[in-house]
């Protein structure tokens, strides 16, 4: 599984769209294999989308994204974790045992606390949180 995070001085690069380098670890048996720092092409996103499938990526874990972005990722197969902050080394061990999900990593105002907080997602669909019945 080759898991890739954009990165800026050692921690997940705050937005996708604008990273410079990335970050590709090669992981089995929950282990990391292998890591290489690749530089990211200052192109648009669709040829940043094509580069990065070009490295065979199975994951993405990133800060914000853009819709677009993120939908190119996908259609490209590569599976996302929008919303996500930290040190690098952290955001890989939780990855490796499967604790990615905790909320220590959510950027504040991504993921489920966005939607709980005001009621609706950003996709416009209902959140957690109270709203009112228009």
């Amino acid at each position: 599984m080759k898991v890739a995070i954009p990165i800026w001085d050692g921690r997940v690069s705050p937005v996708m769209d604008t990273a410079c380098h990335l970050l590709i670890v090669e992981i089995a048996d929950n282990a990391e294999v292998s890591r290489i720092i690749v530089n990211i092409p200052q192109a648009d996103i669709s040829d940043r989308a094509r580069f990065i499938s070009e490295k065979n990526v199975d994951f993405l874990i990133c800060g914000a994204i853009s819709k677009q972005f993120e939908r190119m990722l996908a259609t490209s197969g590569i599976k996302l974790r929008p919303w996500f902050h930290g040190d690098i080394d952290e955001i890989i061990a939780a990855y490796s045992k499967g604790m990615l999900q905790d909320d220590d990593f959510l950027l504040p105002g991504g993921g489920r606390r966005r939607c709980q907080r005001r009621g609706r997602c950003r996709d416009g669909r209902r959140g957690f949180g109270r709203h009112r019945n228009l």
